[in-house]
């Protein structure tokens, strides 16, 4: 008997998302600050470096400049701090920009070298993790009277963890059928919902948008996908009706609460945490104009805090790291235009080669396409937690593997008209 060991393959995704707080919390404790945690996330990085040498010959050839590029960054700041304090790594906040990026280079090199992993396994230990998380050490949030204090009990980056699994259950049953994956989708949905996570809101808008145009357009099997969203939109409406859920949304104070939270959507700038993000993009704007090419890097970390309250006292006290509600503010900081170009420009060329190539894609692609593609927007809300640049190592081969295996031939007009041979990427 052969026994099929494919689902190995997902494992090094798995530990990757084992960062994020919500999963961690069942390995590394719940506590605010966690030193095991410290210590695997530095194993993540070293084992990573290990995977780039030794797969390094697979590799594409921008892979390896921009992996040799980040290392580089790290050799300098190293030079840079044993010039100026006499130690090697002086602060380690500021190193960490870089070793986060390093999951990225090993994921990528793995799944060069070996299958894609199983996404189906990869939504069946996830989803299932996050739902336990919320029941376990979250359940005081489960409550109408948590929804309407807005106590989410899940991070903005747990929430949006649920995003990448609402979009593959919705493509395997927009091309497949499968029921369970269907209402997989609602339940992800609603609670993206329900944990009122605006950013999530905003992104989730966005990449099913994205999502069901890449299926109508570029995926041979989606060609019953309007009856199926049909059946889906009326599947929704019988489980609200049937479980309670219209009476809720019928409460006034409900109401209201949605109603607030779409005002805060469209007055960023004005209400809500979007105040508070603009102040401290005011704040630092003197400071990012100072250094705007690379950055105050080592010495950013000794500039005092720059926001206070309305008593005048710092909002965080000094020495402690600048605590950015954005990427783009937090890399513009530290490292400037070369810091937030050295993450992002790669991501952005390989989403743009692979999103106007006219090739058919599997719908695994389309919903791993459409999560990354909004992490440039989450950017501007949130820094990116350390499972995005997991998932970018994916994505980056699993857009190089498209590149490099699918035809050159364009699309023969609209592909879900009929059911076509299968699509050459593995599921």
């Amino acid at each position: 008997m052969k026994i099929n060991l494919r689902f190995l393959y997902v494992l090094p995704l798995l530990a990757v998302f084992l960062t994020d707080r919500a999963l961690g919390e069942f390995v590394f404790g719940t506590e605010e600050v966690r030193p095991l945690e410290l210590l695997f996330v530095y194993g993540l990085a070293g084992c990573s470096i290990l995977l780039v040498l030794s797969y390094y010959r697979r590799l594409e050839r921008m892979m390896q400049l921009w992996f040799w590029l980040v290392i580089g960054c790290v050799v300098g700041l190293c030079l840079e701090s044993y010039s100026g304090w006499g130690v090697w790594a002086k602060y380690p906040h500021v190193f960490s920009k870089f070793s986060v990026m390093l999951p990225l280079f090993g994921l990528y090199a793995y799944y060069r070298r070996y299958p894609a992993p199983s996404y189906r396994i990869l939504v069946a230990v996830i989803f299932p993790g996050l739902l336990l998380s919320l029941v376990v050490f979250h359940r005081d949030a489960l409550s109408l009277g948590s929804f309407l204090e807005t106590e989410r009990g899940f991070s903005v980056t747990s929430a949006y963890l649920l995003l990448l699994i609402a979009l593959f259950c919705l493509n395997w049953y927009l091309t497949q059928g499968h029921l369970l994956s269907g209402l997989s989708f609602l339940v992800a949905m609603a609670l993206i919902v329900f944990l009122q996570h605006r950013t999530v809101w905003v992104c989730s808008a966005l990449a099913l948008a994205l999502n069901l145009a890449l299926l109508a357009l570029r995926v041979p099997e989606a060609h019953q996908m309007g009856r199926r969203l049909t059946l889906l939109g009326t599947m929704s409406l019988v489980l609200g009706m049937s479980s309670g859920l219209a009476v809720v949304l019928d409460n006034p104070e409900v109401v209201r609460k949605f109603i607030a939270n779409f005002e805060d959507l469209q007055h960023p700038t004005t209400q809500g945490t979007g105040t508070f993000r603009m102040q401290q993009h005011e704040a630092y704007v003197p400071l990012l104009e100072e250094r705007p090419l690379a950055g105050w890097r080592l010495e950013g970390f000794q500039v005092p805090i720059q926001m206070y309250d309305e008593a005048g006292d710092q909002v965080w006290p000094d020495f402690t790291g600048h605590h950015f509600h954005s990427f783009y503010l937090d890399r513009l900081f530290y490292f400037g235009i070369v810091g937030v170009l050295l993450v992002a420009f790669i991501p952005l060329f390989a989403l743009g080669r692979i999103l106007l190539r006219l090739t058919p894609l599997s719908p695994d692609l389309v919903a791993l396409l459409s999560f990354t593609s909004t992490f440039f927007v989450f950017g501007f809300s949130y820094d990116w937690p350390s499972y995005l640049y997991g998932v970018l190592g994916l994505m980056l081969a699993a857009v190089s593997y498209q590149l490099h295996s699918a035809p050159t031939a364009p699309l023969p007009g609209r592909l879900h008209r009929r059911p076509t041979a299968a699509s050459p990427i593995p599921a």
